[in-house]
């Protein structure tokens, strides 16, 4: 899902089964600690880790390569901001749909099939902002142009503070609820209210947009506080 991911790549010998290593993987790269424990996630970044046993299941993956893979998000990406801004709410979520799968599916290969590179983070960001920042911009054909000017910086002072910490030695902070893939993931349910229920769309996208910067602050707040927890114990 949407946000940066940090590719693990197992010892060829290792004898751990596959479903293991994922979840491991997931364990150990994104969860700082404070003290030895843990602390506690917020948002969807983590559900990837769940949904990455379903894809690994689909035949011929592992034979992918995981940059093709995140550059072909930008397919899907595409899809959805120009779906929505035609207005065409069922392409939107069948977009939104494929890029989550496709930036799971990046990571799964990088990291349970040891295809790691040392460009893979770079290639697996890059198109993930491209797409978002698509996305928003398409609210413009919809919402208030001030609530979604507000929005694409709140969305990019949110992205920033997530890799922030790595300048520091930190673990790059995920946390929701307004990460990368919590805005997209709401704005996939927006668009099936309007396919299903039409409602004053220029109210509905308004309100996302306005939804989106609210949550955007305790987003940061967490974000910076679990930074300077991490580092200050450090």
């Amino acid at each position: 899902m949407a946000g940066a991911d940090f590719h693990y790549a197992p010892a060829p010998d290792d004898p751990r089964p596959l479903g293991q290593r994922v979840r491991d993987a997931g364990h150990h790269l994104h969860r700082p600690t404070i003290g030895g424990t843990p602390m506690p996630d917020i948002g969807l970044y983590q559900t990837k880790y769940a949904l990455r046993r379903w894809i690994d299941r689909i035949p011929g993956v592992r034979r992918l390569s995981p940059n093709a893979v995140s550059v072909s998000s930008l397919v899907p990406s595409a899809l959805a901001a120009g779906a929505l801004w035609a207005g065409w709410w069922p392409l939107v979520v069948i977009g939104i749909a494929g890029r989550m799968a496709l930036t799971v599916m990046d990571g799964l290969i990088a990291e349970a099939y040891g295809k790691k590179t040392r460009i893979g983070p770079y290639v697996n960001r890059l198109p993930q902002e491209i797409g978002d920042a698509a996305l928003l911009l398409a609210l413009f054909r919809w919402a208030d142009p001030a609530w979604v000017a507000l929005l694409l910086a709140s969305a990019w002072l949110v992205n920033v503070l997530a890799v922030l910490p790595t300048v520091a030695g930190g673990s790059p902070q995920p946390v929701g609820p307004a990460g990368q893939p919590d805005r997209i993931a709401i704005v996939m349910v927006a668009a099936i209210v309007a396919t299903v229920a039409p409602p004053d769309w220029t109210s509905l996208w308004t309100l996302v947009c306005a939804l989106l910067v609210l949550l955007s602050i305790p987003t940061a707040l967490l974000r910076i506080g679990r930074t300077v927890r991490e580092l200050g114990a450090a």
